[in-house]
C-alpha cells in the first residue's frame, strides 16, 4: 500500500499542514495531487481534521510529543509560539508520523464495498493448488504441477517422475557424492514428494525442502523451512533427521508435522511413532510421544512438551482448516499463505479475537470469511489481493 505514497510526498503534506512549504515544494506537491484523482482525494481527506481523527482513530493513541519531535527532525520545521497552533501541529504529527497508517486508512475507506460487491470480489480469490518449483544441483529451475506426467534427470544417472502423486524419486542408495534437490512451494501452493527411501513429505504453502536425490548408507538428512508433514520409511540402519531452523528432529519411523511459520515458536506434532528433538548445538534430546506437541521457543531456546489434539495441526494435509480457539491473527496468517493474499487489520485489537471452526481448504475464500464474520462480527473487505479486517 505504501508504495503509492512515498515518504517524500508524505513529508510535503506534513509541511503543507504546518504552513512551512517552500515555493518549489508547493509546486511538487501540486504536481503530485494533479497526477491522479486518488491523489487529490487522499490529500483533501488528510487535510480534513475531522475525517482524519474519526477514520484513523490514532490521535489519542499516539505519543503526540514524541511524534511532533520526529516531524521537526524529519521536516526541519521551526516551532511556532502560538499555543493553539502548536496543538494542531502535534495533531498533524500524530496523524502523519505512522506513514503506513495514513495510506492504509485511505485504502480502507476506498475499499469498503457493498454486500454485492463484497461477495463478487472475495469469491474471485481462488484457493491454492498443487504447484512447486524444483531446483536441481546444476542450477536448473523447473516449474511443476501434478497435471504434468514427466520425468526429469535430477542428477547424473538418476531420473525422477512427476505425476498425480507429486515428485517421486527412484529407490536407491547413493554410493558417491551426495547431490541435493530443493522443492520450493510458493504461497498459494502445496506439493508432495516421495524421497529415495520411500519417505513421503507433504509440503504446505510457502515451504521449502532440501534433500538428497539418493540418501547415503549411514543416515538420512533433510532440511525444512515452512511446514511439512512427514511419513518416514523405517530403516533401523539409517536414522532419519529433519533439520528445521535451530532444531534437529530424529525420527524412529513415524508420522509427524513440523511448522516453522511462527516467528516465536517451532511446532512439532507427533501423530504416530516416536521422535526425539534437540537443538542443533545441544546434546539434550526431548522425547515426543503420539498426541504430543513439542513447542520450541526461538528467543528463549526452551522446549515445552504438551498433550494436544493433533487434528487441527495436521488438517491441512487432508484439505481442511480446523481452527480450535485460534486468534484471528493466526487464522489470517494461515489464510494469507493458502490464498496468496495480504491481510491488513484496521485496528490491532481485532487480531486478538478468537474463532473455532472446521472448514474446507478448497472452499472459496468468501465462504471462509463469511463463517468467521458470522461468529466474530468482524467485517471483511478486499482490494486486489489484500483482505482488510474491519470492525
Amino acid at each position: 500500500m505504501m508504495k503509492h505514497y512515498d515518504e517524500y510526498i508524505i513529508q510535503l503534506i506534513q509541511l503543507y499542514l504546518v504552513g512551512d512549504l517552500s515555493g518549489e515544494e508547493k509546486v511538487k506537491l501540486e504536481e503530485w495531487v494533479s497526477q491522479d484523482p486518488s491523489h487529490e482525494k487522499l490529500f483533501k481527506e488528510i487535510c480534513d481534521e475531522k475525517n482524519v481523527a474519526h477514520d484513523f482513530g490514532i490521535y489519542e493513541n499516539v505519543n503526540k510529543d514524541s511524534a511532533w519531535e520526529k516531524v521537526i527532525l524529519k521536516g526541519n520545521i521551526k516551532q511556532k509560539h502560538n499555543t493553539r497552533r502548536l496543538g494542531w501541529y502535534k495533531f498533524v504529527a500524530a496523524v502523519m508520523i505512522p506513514l503506513l497508517v495514513v495510506a492504509a486508512g485511505y485504502f480502507i475507506r476506498e475499499t469498503k464495498p457493498g454486500a454485492e460487491q463484497k461477495g463478487t470480489e472475495l469469491a474471485s480469490i481462488e484457493p491454492g493448488k498443487s504447484k512447486a518449483i524444483l531446483r536441481l544441483a546444476d542450477n536448473r529451475v523447473i516449474e511443476i504441477t501434478r497435471e504434468q506426467e514427466t520425468r526429469f534427470d535430477v542428477a547424473e544417472g538418476i531420473a525422477a517422475t512427476n505425476n498425480s502423486l507429486g515428485m517421486v524419486y527412484p529407490e536407491q542408495v547413493a554410493t558417491g557424492k551426495t547431490e541435493y534437490n530443493v522443492l520450493e512451494v510458493p504461497r498459494g501452493g502445496e506439493y508432495t514428494v516421495t524421497l529415495s527411501d520411500g519417505t513421503v513429505v507433504y509440503l504446505n504453502s510457502g515451504s521449502e525442502l532440501r534433500y538428497p536425490v539418493a540418501f547415503g548408507t549411514e543416515r538420512r538428512d533433510v532440511f525444512l523451512s515452512g511446514e511439512g508433514y512427514f511419513e518416514v520409511a523405517k530403516d533401523v540402519k539409517r536414522p532419519f533427521f529433519v533439520n528445521a531452523d535451530k532444531l534437529k528432529i530424529r525420527v524412529y519411523g513415524t508420522s509427524f508435522n513440523v511448522n516453522t511459520y511462527n516467528l516465536a515458536n517451532v511446532e512439532t506434532v507427533l501423530v504416530e511413532g516416536k521422535i526425539g528433538i534437540q537443538e542443533t548445538n545441544s546434546d539434550i534430546e526431548y522425547s515426543v510421544m503420539p498426541g504430543q506437541l513439542a513447542l520450541y521457543n526461538r528467543e528463549k531456546g526452551t522446549m515445552e512438551i504438551q498433550d494436544v489434539d493433533v487434528r487441527p495441526y495436521v488438517a491441512w494435509k487432508e484439505h481442511e482448516f480446523m481452527f480450535d480457539n485460534e486468534s484471528l491473527e493466526e487464522i489470517m496468517n494461515t489464510l494469507s499463505l493458502w490464498y496468496d493474499v495480504d491481510v491488513f487489520f484496521q485496528t490491532a485489537s481485532l487480531k486478538q479475537l478468537h474463532f473455532t471452526g472446521h472448514l474446507g481448504r478448497y472452499e472459496e475464500v468468501s465462504h471462509i470469511l463469511d463463517a468467521i464474520s458470522g461468529v466474530t462480527q468482524v467485517k471483511f473487505a478486499v482490494k486486489g489481493r489484500t483482505i482488510i479486517v474491519m470492525e
